[in-house]
């Protein structure tokens, strides 16, 4: 089969490589019809993620047709229309039995590395998928697969980041990064019914798209995000959510809370540490929610049922459609921030 494959450094190719087959009961495999390339793909781009070695098929993000399942398999069968989580739980430990799925004791990630299951990833024409009665989700009758791709990823990460702050009706919130997890939180947070919601990002078309989806922007290129939020919303606001995963954005995303507020933080810090302001955070009783990894498996049917309902849209997002033979193409798009969103037309 053809598979996205990483080479090194800035350096991934299609090649051919073994089809996968069942190797526990409890397994299913997907033939893919869509994937995509996630921002977190990047990091494995960039060097980043170690334990992505050269020949790891890669990639996290798909949806699909079940072509075959294992005998202990018993909520799928061949020919139903799935979307997959990117994370892999068992489904049986405490973590998972309790609804954290992102606690898994076994907790794996598609094309990720030896270090979360050593599972080869989603941007390949099929996909072993373990525990599959917990890590694929049924495709509504009458739902695109495209509509559906990113409920298994940033979609739900989008409603988790809002969700746990929580963004309660009327409250006021920024949104730190406006990139596709952004821009669903954001998303998210309208759904959840925020009074106003404030997107900062420094670059412009990813403003454009949160503007209009009814966010008010803000570029930090051009001028101070916390005098910009405080002009806006004549303060600061209630919830900020997080998305970027750097220091620097985690440091305006703190500024830009008010007293009592909540900062949610999704995006995926690297640091083993950074200086923090401790007083401030203490006098102005502000709450740090890190989400970590996205719960997908106790959040995605609130997510799909968001798409259903015509309360989100996902496809808004995407800016490049490409064959799978392109996927190389398709990573420096978005790696130089000329794409906002790349979907592998795969089968």
């Amino acid at each position: 089969m053809r598979a996205v494959v990483y080479r090194g450094e800035h350096d991934v190719r299609v090649e051919d490589v073994p089809e996968p087959s069942l190797v526990d009961p409890g397994d299913a495999v997907v033939r893919v019809r869509k994937a995509a390339i996630c921002g977190s793909d990047l990091h494995f781009y960039n060097g980043r993620v170690p334990g992505v070695f050269e020949g790891t098929v890669v990639g996290h993000e798909y949806v699909g047709t079940v072509v075959d399942v294992g005998s202990e398999v018993t909520t799928f069968a061949v020919g139903d229309e799935v979307v997959g989580s990117f994370q892999i739980a068992c489904g049986s430990c405490a973590g998972c039995l309790a609804g954290r799925f992102n606690h898994c004791e076994e907790l794996g990630v598609l094309g990720y590395g030896i270090f979360v299951g050593d599972l080869a990833g989603a941007q390949a024409e099929y996909v072993r998928i373990p525990h599959a009665d917990v890590n694929l989700l049924r495709v509504p009758a009458g739902l695109s697969g495209e509509r559906a791709l990113f409920a298994g990823d940033i979609l739900t990460t989008g409603w988790y980041a809002a969700g746990i702050a929580p963004v309660s009706p009327g409250d006021d919130v920024v949104v730190v990064g406006a990139g596709p997890v952004g821009t669903f939180a954001a998303m998210a947070a309208r759904s959840m019914g925020a009074r106003r919601v404030v997107a900062i990002d420094m670059v412009a078309s990813r403003l454009a798209l949160a503007e209009s989806l009814g966010a008010i922007p803000v570029n930090s290129a051009e001028r101070s995000p916390t005098v910009a939020v405080e002009d806006v919303l004549g303060g600061q606001a209630d919830v900020v959510i997080e998305t970027v995963g750097l220091p620097p954005a985690l440091i305006t995303a703190i500024e830009c809370t008010r007293t009592g507020g909540t900062v949610s933080v999704i995006g995926v810090h690297t640091e083993f540490e950074h200086p923090l302001p401790l007083g401030n955070l203490f006098a102005r009783n502000i709450t740090l929610r890190f989400g970590g990894s996205c719960n997908v498996q106790g959040w995605w049917q609130r997510a799909l049922a968001a798409i259903e309902s015509g309360e989100a849209d996902p496809t808004v997002i995407v800016s490049h459609r490409l064959p799978l033979e392109d996927a190389a193409e398709g990573y420096r798009l978005f790696e130089a921030k000329e794409a906002m969103k790349v979907v592998l037309d795969v089968s």
